[in-house]
């Protein structure tokens, strides 16, 4: 990570994102991300809110048997550092960079006070928060077919509705390259699905 000095930039993404406070927090900063960079793992739980302004970041966990289980993919707007602000940090999911990654970031030290009375970013937080949780639920608990986790994965977890890479969506839906190539094809053949390009496939709306 690195901290980009770059006042007017930062007063641009601020500008975009001021909705979600009722007040200016008193330190914003931007800073950047590598793509494959973490942003956070359970052992060192974030001290900082990020809203992520350009890129996106992969949402996952590790299971006791050792394996990782994707909870979703945040792009623009998402907030990070919910949980870990509540006090909920034993909950912390690793976050992964997907891409090269802008986000606005706030300390909770020099912006606590602040924050915790604003009435309008506490909203945002329990959205956030809510949203996390309620997809890392259903992704544990709800047994699907595969057909059914493509569709519930690029209803709820892509932020565009969107596959952009066959190979990248392997590990969240928990299923062979055949597999899917499989469930793609007869999703498209049934009019649900629209093949975009090589290997990118978009929800029909």
């Amino acid at each position: 990570m690195r901290e980009i000095r770059d006042k007017e930039r930062l007063e641009q993404f601020y500008a975009k994102q001021q909705v979600h406070f009722s007040k200016r927090p008193p330190v914003v900063k931007l800073a950047e991300f590598e793509k494959g960079e973490i942003l956070n793992d359970p052992l060192q739980p974030l001290t900082q809110f990020y809203i992520l302004v350009k890129g996106s970041v992969s949402i996952y966990d590790l299971t006791e048997s050792g394996s990782i289980r994707y909870i979703s993919k945040a792009a623009t707007g998402a907030l990070l550092g919910d949980m870990e602000f509540s006090g909920a940090g034993k909950l912390s999911f690793y976050i992964e960079a997907a891409e090269k990654v802008l986000c606005l970031s706030l300390p909770f030290r020099e912006n606590r006070h602040v924050l915790e009375n604003d009435p309008v970013f506490l909203r945002f937080v329990l959205r956030q928060l809510a949203e996390k949780l309620s997809l890392s639920a259903v992704m544990t608990a709800f047994a699907q077919t595969l057909e059914e986790r493509v569709l519930f994965y690029l209803k709820k977890v892509q932020p565009e509705h969107e596959i952009v890479s066959v190979d990248h969506a392997l590990q969240p839906l928990h299923c062979s390259r055949r597999q899917l190539q499989r469930v793609l094809k007869k999703l498209c053949d049934e009019g649900l699905l629209v093949k975009t390009g090589r290997g990118r496939y978009r929800l029909n709306k």
